[in-house]
């Protein structure tokens, strides 16, 4: 699936390409098979790049796709919505909504998710937000969904997993990027330098 319009910075072409291939290595390690229903959440999406390499990896041959990315910045979800909303096909239903990805418990229209997604997750810049966001996310999965994660750094990857652990999901595949584009403003940190997979730990 290809956007409708240019990403908007230069690296981001080759971090979505690099993004997919690892995105298939983990689904394919955690067993994934997407039903011919699917429904996605991408949660803190931002311009939600990521779209068109989540459809085409967790879901090619589903019959219909609902996908739904959520993010507070209105900008970023004007721009996610001009470079996607003209992409879809037959079957095909996507959306974007600005609002806090951490209030999902309050979106009552939201049906439960075969697969949550959140791209380059943020826990260690505010844990009680974070882990708000983490327990919303796990009450929109079905049973026997799958959540995903992605990390700039190796620490902050290990206290979300176990956040998660605490949550009550098992981690059931993980992948480090080590061709991932190192990034300048912290050291240690690189695009999607660490991706988990998760489920519930009762399933």
């Amino acid at each position: 699936m290809r956007p409708a319009l240019p990403f908007s910075y230069p690296g981001i072409a080759g971090d979505i390409d690099r993004l997919a291939s690892q995105l298939r290595l983990l689904l394919d390690a955690a067993e994934w098979s997407a039903p011919d229903s699917v429904a996605i959440l991408n949660l803190a999406c931002g311009r939600a790049d990521e779209t068109g390499v989540l459809l085409s990896t967790a879901a090619p041959l589903a019959g219909r796709r609902f996908y739904l990315g959520i993010d507070l910045r209105a900008p970023e979800i004007a721009e996610a919505k001009r470079r996607w909303m003209a992409t879809v096909s037959t079957g095909d239903e996507i959306n974007f909504r600005c609002g806090d990805a951490s209030r999902t418990d309050r979106m009552a229209s939201l049906p439960a998710f075969d697969l949550i997604f959140i791209r380059h997750q943020n826990f260690w810049s505010d844990v009680p937000v974070w882990t708000r966001l983490y327990r919303n996310a796990i009450e929109r999965m079905k049973d026997h969904g799958t959540l995903i994660i992605t990390s700039y750094f190796d620490r902050e990857h290990e206290l979300a997993s176990a956040c998660l652990g605490q949550l009550g999901l098992h981690r059931v595949s993980e992948i480090r990027h080590f061709a991932s584009r190192e990034l300048p403003d912290a050291p240690g940190k690189s695009v999607d330098r660490w991706l988990a997979a998760f489920r519930k730990a009762s399933i």
